[in-house]
């Protein structure tokens, strides 16, 4: 059975994300309606905002990517925090995540380890094409949650893998298969930090495609847009780009991507990722 309505806790989600928007800096907001982003000069802009005091400090990583290699990348997963008074605002780290590329002759995997604090840990492998988007052909991760009460952790745990098949894909979580008509490209994160240095081309195409976004599902008609470049604090490089991705049930996100290509910063308000290692 094909499905393409929301289900309930897709609908929650989706309702809890827009929440959030409430809370974006202006700047952010003034971006995504701006049709102008290319143009406009460097600077610090509302992309970095959410790893504002994180970024003080930042060193980019020695290294390049290469596709073609295997190579491990890690970032630091950045929360945003303020005081009671919402006057003080903290960027501390509160995870990490270890991405190990393994390219085959047809396509490349992806072995992915994330951990939430103390609690929320993702352990997965996808295998991507090695198209220009590095489009997603299949996989599969589990999702943990610990918790003092077993009934909790239980009803937290996902295990899903899926695949597409046509323009179709097909989803089997927790002993569940569903299948989803997909007709755009289907990506995910993990392929995408390869595809970064293309993000111009596809803002410029003005293609849209389907994220798999886990633990929580698929996002569909997602797009990028050039916003503007901006200049990390004290550093002497040349302004770096940032690409602001929208599109259904998604928290707008940047990708701040270096003139290497990297993407040294995935930021999404509450939560963002910042490249710390490339080996």
């Amino acid at each position: 059975m094909k499905e393409t309505m929301l289900k309930r806790r897709d609908f929650l989600l989706q309702s809890i994300e827009a929440s959030l928007l409430a809370y974006v800096p202006v700047g952010l907001i003034i971006a995504a309606k701006s049709g102008a982003g290319t143009e406009q000069e460097s600077g610090q802009s509302a992309a970095l905002n959410p790893v504002s005091k994180y970024v003080e400090s930042y060193v980019p990583p020695k290294g390049g990517l290469d596709p073609a290699r295997r190579q491990t990348i890690t970032f630091d997963v950045i929360g945003w925090k303020t005081d009671k008074g919402r006057q003080n605002v903290s960027t501390p780290v509160v995870g990490e995540i270890t991405v190990s590329r393994n390219p085959l002759r047809d396509a490349i995997v992806y072995e992915v380890t994330q951990r939430l604090g103390k609690q929320e840990t993702m352990a997965g492998r996808f295998r991507c094409r090695m198209d220009r988007w590095h489009s997603l052909v299949d996989w599969e991760f589990e999702y943990s949650l610990s918790a003092d009460q077993e009934s909790i952790a239980k009803l937290a745990r996902t295990q899903q893998s899926g695949k597409r098949e046509g323009e179709n894909v097909v989803i089997r979580t927790n002993g569940a298969e569903r299948t989803f008509a997909c007709p755009a490209p289907l990506l995910c994160q993990w392929g995408m930090l390869d595809a970064a240095w293309r993000m111009r081309e596809f803002c410029e195409a003005g293609s849209e495609f389907t994220l798999l976004h886990e633990p929580s599902g698929l996002r569909p008609r997602q797009r990028f847009r050039e916003d503007r470049r901006v200049a990390l604090p004290q550093r002497d490089n040349a302004p770096i780009r940032t690409f602001l991705q929208t599109g259904d049930g998604m928290v707008p996100t940047h990708w701040i991507v270096d003139s290497r290509g990297r993407p040294l910063f995935v930021t999404a308000f509450l939560m963002s990722w910042a490249m710390k290692a490339i080996s």
